[in-house]
């Protein structure tokens, strides 16, 4: 009796998840109105969102997605903003038109990785989600396209892709924050350059502290390692600026 209850729980479950895809005129009718309508709201999207990344175990992958997107936003920024520094330095008579030059690179390369990171992602998530489902169905003998779970593997690619996109373009944007404050007078170049560098250590160090609360172990210890690929980067482009005669 026992397993009877539970396996029609685990039904009735089902298809209160996909009706929230898909709300038919009956359901509207029905007695249950008041469990329909929160489906419509902010409440009913969440939860219907955080269901499919449970199914698909797509919140792991969305968090891997986030933190390795803003590493990788934060260390472009980096090597952009320090190019420009070095170059403002061995080129003083010119540092108006370098600091546009970077500001526009910093905010074009932003939103290059936003949309790159969005399509990209989409594609490859789809395309793989799509052969994981055909390749269950026919495991399972029959056609499981629109099943819940094949539902669940759309609003996870869209999450994913979503994450993917803005994580590094808002880490990028918040890195050259103080740049956009250098037109209104608020800061001088090359202060809002050093911000905009420090900025950028806090970010690396910040994720690595993400990272190290996700995986259980010292967050100390991964807030230091991310800092050391930023510490790493800088002292590359100061190398590479001596080969090519612009050194500080």
């Amino acid at each position: 009796m026992n397993e009877l209850i539970t396996a029609h729980e685990s039904r009735t479950s089902r298809q209160q998840w996909e009706s929230g895809f898909s709300v038919t005129e009956s359901d509207e009718e029905n007695q249950q109105e008041s469990q329909v309508e929160p489906v419509h709201g902010q409440e009913g999207l969440f939860s219907r969102v955080k269901h499919a990344l449970e199914l698909t175990e797509g919140a792991e992958i969305a968090r891997r997605y986030l933190a390795m997107n803003a590493f990788d936003g934060a260390l472009t920024m980096l090597g952009l903003i320090l190019g420009g520094l070095i170059a403002m330095t061995a080129n003083p008579g010119e540092q108006l038109l370098i600091f546009r030059s970077t500001a526009l690179a910093a905010v074009g390369t932003s939103l290059a990785m936003a949309i790159s990171g969005f399509s990209g992602s989409y594609l490859t998530e789809s395309a793989e989600r799509e052969r994981e489902v055909d390749e269950i169905g026919k495991a399972m003998l029959s056609d499981i396209t629109n099943s819940m779970y094949a539902k669940a593997t759309k609003v996870t690619s869209l999450v994913v892709a979503i994450v993917d996109g803005l994580a590094p373009s808002l880490a990028a944007l918040f890195i050259i924050i103080p740049l956009t404050l250098v037109p209104f007078g608020i800061l001088e170049i090359h202060i809002a350059y050093y911000i905009a560098i420090g900025l950028c250590m806090v970010l690396l160090f910040a994720l690595g502290l993400f990272l190290g609360n996700v995986s259980g172990k010292s967050m100390w210890n991964y807030g230091a390692k991310t800092l050391l690929a930023g510490v790493i980067t800088a002292i590359f482009m100061f190398l590479i600026s001596l080969f090519t005669g612009a050194e500080v």
